[in-house]
């Protein structure tokens, strides 16, 4: 789930490099918006994009496969927003350091396969020696996985994602902020 919140990046990112492109976001900037509004505005496209892609997973894993994800529903859902805000951060930082569209699929193939193979999204990080599990939390994938985890393998409580879902806010906030510093509208 939590590689597949990574690889809706490819088409939002994508967007950003078009409306470069195009010129559309220097007509943005006639308008009477601002620009922190204008990227504000991309980046709740991704949050709500990747959400959605979420709530998805969610359901489909609680409804059709039996996974409890309801049982500590405010566990779920601050796991669910919380890695869709540092999932769009990584997006809109991606957005904006690619030129063109195949290095937005290059950057976003590298990054998701990248931490999703250092976090543990392809084999758990408790099957490996310490100093892959070390490195994979130096990953925001790790966290993210640890919080899901936490709630449906492990069976701890809302307590059990309060720090996955803060290292996952400090990784939003740091992308988010890298991607606002690059953002550029020529």
């Amino acid at each position: 789930m939590v590689q597949f919140a990574m690889a809706g990046l490819i088409g939002a990112a994508e967007i950003l490099v078009l409306e470069r492109k195009t010129g559309a976001l220097r007509r943005l900037l006639t308008t009477p918006t601002a620009r922190l509004e204008i990227i504000l505005g991309h980046y709740l496209a991704m949050y709500t994009m990747i959400l959605v892609q979420l709530t998805v997973l969610v359901l489909f894993g609680q409804l059709i496969l039996g996974v409890d994800y309801f049982r500590v529903p405010l566990g779920t859902l601050l796991m669910v927003l919380i890695t869709a805000l540092w999932s769009a951060s990584l997006g809109l930082l991606i957005g904006t350091l690619a030129k063109t569209e195949e290095q937005v699929i290059i950057f976003s193939l590298v990054v998701m396969l990248l931490l999703s193979g250092l976090g543990g999204a392809r084999m758990p990080l408790e099957f490996t020696n310490q100093t892959v599990q070390t490195v994979g939390h130096l990953t925001p994938t790790a966290w993210a996985i640890d919080g899901f985890e936490n709630l449906v393998v492990r069976g701890l409580g809302l307590d059990s994602v309060l720090m996955p879902a803060a290292i996952l806010f400090a990784f939003a906030v740091v992308f988010f902020a890298l991607g606002v510093w690059r953002f550029r509208f020529e």
